[in-house]
């Protein structure tokens, strides 16, 4: 089938009275038209990436790794573990070992503000059983009479004050005084001056304290020294 168009032009003169003007008429063009149907184009592949191509590039160039490397680097993982592990052992070691200096660091100074005043104590210790000796040593006989003995009551009086005041003073800075009379015998706590046996006592218990012990925040300042039944049996 043949379809007719105008697409150009021919020039044919056309004079009038005045003047001569040219006109431009269509020419015909002829195109020709299939009656087929056109087949449909196929879709354009896309054009390869410069990434896709270096991906691909460096694919093929890749070095292929063997079972036998694969094993070498599984031991070489396994040996890094372990030495990993190693060093966290040691680290969690090296912490445990400053947490206890400190720990120990920090005792110690506690000891020694709580423990700083125990020589200076223990001198003292002597002051008191002097003032315990001069006071067991007065007559009771002599502390009843109040008027005839005056002077000896006031100067009991005075001694015995001045060792309580002196006790308290003691036990505000944490040093106490105990008495094991009638007590089991305590090697820890007392030290025994000597043995007999003792009508109506228990055998191994302290019947007599020549001068009483002293702790100092729980620690022993000094033992008490004591006398203890002897069992007769033993004999």
């Amino acid at each position: 089938m043949i379809r007719s168009v105008f697409a150009g032009a021919c020039r044919a003169p056309f004079v009038t009275a005045s003047r001569a003007t040219t006109y431009k008429v269509p020419a015909l063009v002829h195109r020709f038209y299939s009656d087929k149907a056109t087949p449909e184009a196929e879709p354009a592949q896309p054009a390869p990436s410069a990434k896709s191509a270096e991906a691909k590039q460096d694919a093929e160039a890749a070095p292929v790794i063997s079972a036998q490397d694969v094993e070498k680097l599984k031991q070489s993982i396994t040996e890094k573990d372990a030495k990993l592990k190693e060093l966290k052992d040691a680290y969690l070691r090296s912490l445990a070992d400053a947490e206890n200096i400190r720990t120990r660091a920090k005792t110690e100074v506690d000891n020694t503000k709580t423990f700083a005043i125990q020589k200076f104590a223990k001198d003292l210790l002597d002051t008191v059983d002097i003032l315990e000796l001069a006071i067991k040593h007065v007559p009771q006989e002599h502390l009843a009479d109040k008027v005839a003995n005056k002077s000896l009551v006031d100067l009991f009086e005075g001694v015995d004050m001045t060792k309580s005041n002196l006790l308290r003073t003691l036990e505000r800075h944490g040093i106490e005084t105990f008495d094991p009379l009638d007590q089991p015998y305590d090697p820890n706590t007392s030290h025994a001056l000597y043995q007999a046996p003792i009508p109506g006592k228990t055998p191994g218990h302290v019947f007599a304290v020549e001068k009483r012990g002293y702790v100092i925040k729980g620690r022993v300042l000094r033992s008490a020294q004591v006398g203890v039944v002897l069992d007769a049996s033993d004999n």
